[in-house]
């Protein structure tokens, strides 16, 4: 019993010194009444949760908290600091789906227009009916694609790839999760329609980083790779899991266009992205990217 009672003190003195006299590098600033988010975040690397994270929150349009701490990588040499950029995985879905409703609300696209109306080759093997709503729900038939990974770095050849498959089932009448083939579909929608012929990653860069001030990369220059943080995985990561960061964990990944899964940025860029699909944000400074009208029909649901 007494060596029962001597392991649990133990246990809450580090705790006790662990809380109070490490900050692991958290830095930034949080509004009055929000430093409980630096608390939940101060856990989150107590308990070993993250390396190295970076989390941000808009409310009514202002920056209440803007936190980053931990490490940079595994060997604790660098900070994770305010500069430091993440992959993000399918947070990168939610800005291509923007990326379509900004096309929508410049009366490029139609939500309930077929996809051949803008993409003619798509018409093939089933896929004929297949409505731009489809695609955004993950309606559209083509949840899978077994392609190698050399094949993701090709545009190109996704799209081909694509244009040729069979639908899983009828378009529009089930669902299901399109991993990786959402952004090629969603992204080719933006390319074809942009009076520009820009990529989707530059549609992205011009119309959306660049009004707002953000950085959130659809391909990533270069010049940027230095400041990406590298993914680890914990030891009771599947195998599976363990081969999706390896792959995702090299520069030829983080510069193609992958935009269901690889898009490069930090956590103040996400939240005012989304901020700013509500109301302008940073005291007026940058407008509103989204109306009220397209808001409703972007988030309106597509699944009966």
């Amino acid at each position: 019993m007494l060596r029962y009672y001597i392991c649990i003190w133990s246990l809450l003195i580090v705790k006790i010194i662990t809380k109070e006299n490490v900050d692991f590098n958290i830095h930034g600033s949080t509004a009055d009444g929000w430093h409980f988010v630096r608390e939940l975040f101060q856990e989150n690397f107590i308990e070993q949760r993250d390396l190295g994270a970076s989390v941000a929150i808009y409310h009514q349009g202002k920056l209440v908290v803007d936190l980053w701490g931990g490490w940079f990588n595994d060997i604790k040499s660098e900070p994770f600091d305010n500069n430091t950029l993440q992959l993000v995985f399918s947070t990168s879905k939610g800005l291509v789906a923007v990326a379509v409703a900004l096309c929508v609300q410049r009366g490029l696209l139609d939500y309930s227009a077929l996809v051949t109306t803008y993409w003619p080759e798509y018409g093939q093997n089933g896929k004929e009916n297949t409505t731009v709503a489809d695609i955004l729900s993950h309606r559209s038939g083509l949840p899978l694609d077994v392609s190698p990974f050399e094949h993701y770095l090709n545009w190109t050849v996704m799209i081909n790839k694509l244009e040729q498959q069979n639908p899983l089932w009828p378009p529009g009448t089930a669902h299901g999760y399109h991993t990786m083939t959402y952004g090629w579909l969603a992204g080719e929608l933006v390319r074809r329609v942009d009076p520009k012929n820009r990529t989707l990653g530059e549609f992205i860069r011009d119309e959306i980083a660049i009004p707002l001030n953000i950085e959130f990369y659809i391909g990533l220059p270069p010049e940027e790779e230095h400041r990406v943080s590298p993914l680890y995985f914990q030891t009771n990561e599947t195998q599976s899991s363990l081969d999706i960061y390896i792959v995702f964990n090299n520069q030829s990944a983080h510069q193609a266009q992958i935009p269901a899964a690889n898009g490069i940025t930090n956590a103040r860029s996400v939240a005012k992205l989304y901020a700013s699909l509500m109301s302008d944000v940073d005291d007026y400074k940058y407008k509103r990217l989204l109306n009220e009208q397209i808001l409703k029909v972007a988030i309106k649901s597509n699944t009966p």
